[in-house]
């Protein structure tokens, strides 16, 4: 962009062609109040508190909407653009109810903040006041209208950044409202909950229920991390006072990955079970009670001692969860390999491992999890094939990525899943097969697009085509219940898209199926959905560190462990659980049936009440170390928490057993 030169004040300053005056001035260190404007988001000039004086201008302008150009001579501090702002002021305050002793946000307040510096100690208006109503019924976020001034950063913020567009202005003067939906309930709307609206709000008119009255940032310690519940790898600012969590933040909400949803933002404000704070091990009436680690490790050291002197490398198998950070992870794998010799490794999403890469293996020899692409080409994308998942639920930011892909950019959205979700009523066209023939469904829109001749230009269609030329498009449409006329258009979609994008989740997983798995690949590289020479597709991995797991071979390639127990004469298993939560039948089947079970966790679960030794773990919050996002970035995380008195990094018992065991 061309430069531009400007005076502000008296001095010159730079800027660049198609920055507004605003811009200029932020980027100059030059203070202009706002209340409205918020970086990332459309300006609209509402609350008027950034005017300027621009000479030739008849009257002043605000500087968030005015295009700077070269020449411009703008003054921002004169006695009537300060008498404006004062007057603006007190028609806010007098508009509605602003209490600040009473308020939420109180100290955390951009308006109570401005009021103190033109010294508003008091307003020359009638005040209003008129009683509006408090919506709280939504599970986190409540919003008090009578705080509300109308700024619009929410609705925005809802529109432009979260992609959901369920906030927007309902009625009219002394009565306009943020209205959801048709004015319903928050909790009753199409709102996702993901809280950005709150973390915008310039007053107390949007507040988290989790963070209310718990503590201003001024009182707390901000520790930037990331959020590692699903792998998408948000960044987040956690507020922390006295040793607990009160807030959660996005540092940037407008940048990639700044967005929080709500699991991230409030889900993990809350304990939802009972944590393991000590080592127990199993007394002789069969109950856990509390011990020392010594004690604890005493007891491991003594059993595995015993089984590693047995001939064989099946005696003990582990089995790790892939919510543990890559330094846990990779302790453990050490352990079982090299410390006890055994090569019955494998995490609790291994399943999911399997059908994934043995998938992309059969698709292309040699090829890896690094075949898939970043989650950022979402945002970039013209048409999104959603298969069997909702990512609402399993990766929230994932859906508001392609609420956005569809919202801004007009993206056609094609959903290839017997199952309605919140993405049906927003699709261009809803493949509905029933459950079982999602395979087919994908083949035959691959066989659709060759049909059309759309993939005469196809570096990958002689080698796919062979796989597809059996299937009659037509015949397949009927056996699965499918409107050929929108196959047809679903394929065209595909085929002519500039920058398509195939999503799948746990719906197309459950089938453990390589080939269905093969087939989505097969149809990404034929519609010319490929970026860099590679198809432009992405798994959503179960856990939050599942392809840091993965990656470093955790996983067990060819069988799950669950299925080589009773082949191996298991005897013992050590389960790194970290804080997930293990409830799975089968799972607890086959721990019964052992003479030994170790169970490193950070909550009480079925898990560890089976358990002959129980060793604590650190919460996500009060671990350090690495994670690797779902489309392969290693992020790090900051310890937020201190754990309680007692419990170690994972790795850090791990070492500890090890090394006792190699004495």
């Amino acid at each position: 962009m061309n430069e531009i030169t400007l005076t502000i004040n008296d001095k010159q300053v730079k800027g660049k062609q198609g920055d507004t005056v605003l811009d200029i001035c932020q980027a100059n260190g030059i203070d202009v109040p706002t209340l409205c404007h918020f970086k990332g988001l459309t300006d609209v000039g509402a609350c008027r508190m950034c005017l300027v004086e621009i000479e030739k201008e008849r009257k002043p302008v605000p500087a968030c909407t005015y295009p700077a150009r070269d020449g411009l001579v703008i003054q921002t501090h004169t006695e009537k653009l300060e008498k404006c702002r004062r007057l603006i002021l007190e028609l806010l305050f007098a508009e509605r109810n602003h209490l600040c002793a009473y308020c939420v946000a109180s100290g955390d307040c951009e308006l109570q903040n401005l009021a103190y510096q033109y010294q508003m100690d008091n307003v020359r208006y009638h005040y209003s006041w008129p009683p509006l109503p408090v919506d709280s019924v939504n599970n986190y976020l409540v919003i008090d209208h009578n705080r509300c001034i109308l700024c619009g950063r929410c609705i925005r913020t809802c529109n432009e950044i979260t992609g959901v567009q369920a906030l927007d202005f309902g009625h009219r003067g002394w009565k306009t409202l943020v209205c959801a939906d048709l004015n319903q309930p928050l909790g009753e709307s199409s709102c996702i909950s993901c809280g950005a609206c709150a973390q915008v709000c310039p007053t107390g008119a949007i507040y988290t229920k989790s963070s209310a009255y718990k503590g201003r940032p001024v009182e707390c310690i901000k520790v930037h991390s990331v959020c590692s519940l699903c792998g998408v790898g948000c960044e987040i600012d956690a507020l922390v006072k006295d040793n607990r969590l009160v807030r959660i933040d996005s540092p940037e909400l407008a940048n990639d990955r700044g967005l929080l949803c709500h699991k991230g933002r409030f889900e993990q404000l809350y304990d939802r079970h009972n944590r393991v704070t000590g080592p127990m091990v199993l007394n002789s009436q069969g109950e856990l009670e509390a011990c020392s680690l010594d004690e604890a490790l005493n007891k491991i050291n003594k059993k595995f001692s015993e089984l590693k002197s047995h001939p064989g490398n099946g005696s003990i198998a582990g089995l790790a969860s892939s919510q543990a950070c890559n330094e846990s992870l990779e302790a453990f794998r050490k352990f079982m390999a090299d410390t006890l010799g055994s090569q019955l490794v494998d995490t609790l999403d291994g399943d999911e491992y399997r059908v994934i890469t043995q998938g992309i293996t059969k698709f292309q020899d040699g090829a890896k999890l690094s075949i898939e692409t970043s989650l950022e080409e979402i945002l970039k994308a013209d048409t999104i094939l959603l298969a069997g998942a909702n990512p609402l639920e399993s990766h929230p930011v994932v859906g508001s990525y392609i609420f956005r892909a569809v919202t801004k950019n007009g993206a056609n959205l094609i959903l290839v899943d017997p199952l309605r979700n919140v993405f049906s009523s927003r699709t261009s066209v809803w493949l509905k097969p029933p459950e079982g023939k999602e395979e087919l469904t994908i083949n035959a829109l691959t066989k659709a697009i060759i049909d059309k001749d759309f993939a005469k230009d196809s570096i990958d269609l002689k080698r796919i085509a062979p796989s597809v030329k059996d299937i009659n498009v037509i015949q397949a449409t009927e056996e699965v219940g499918i409107n050929t006329d929108a196959l047809y258009r679903a394929a065209e979609m595909l085929a002519k898209s500039q920058h398509g994008i195939i999503i799948y989740g746990k719906g197309i997983l459950r089938y453990r199926n390589p080939e269905l798995i093969m087939s989505l690949l097969n149809l990404a590289a034929i519609a010319g959905s490929q970026d860099r020479g590679k198809p432009r597709i992405i798994s959503l991995k179960p856990k939050g560190n599942s392809r840091g797991a993965w990656d470093m071979g955790l996983a067990n390639s060819q069988n799950s462990i669950l299925n080589s127990i009773t082949k191996n004469n298991v005897k013992a298993a050590y389960l790194l659980l970290a804080d997930d939560y293990v409830d799975e039948p089968r799972l607890l089947d086959s721990l019964k049936r052992m003479e030994f079970v170790v169970v490193q966790a950070s909550y009480l679960s079925p898990a560890t009440s089976i358990a002959n030794v129980v060793l604590p773990s650190p919460t996500w919050a009060e671990r350090e170390g690495s994670y690797t996002t779902l489309d392969g970035t290693v992020k790090s995380a900051s310890r937020l928490l201190q754990p309680p008195g007692g419990v170690k990094q994972d790795w850090e018992i791990i070492h500890k057993i090890s090394k006792a065991l190699k004495e």
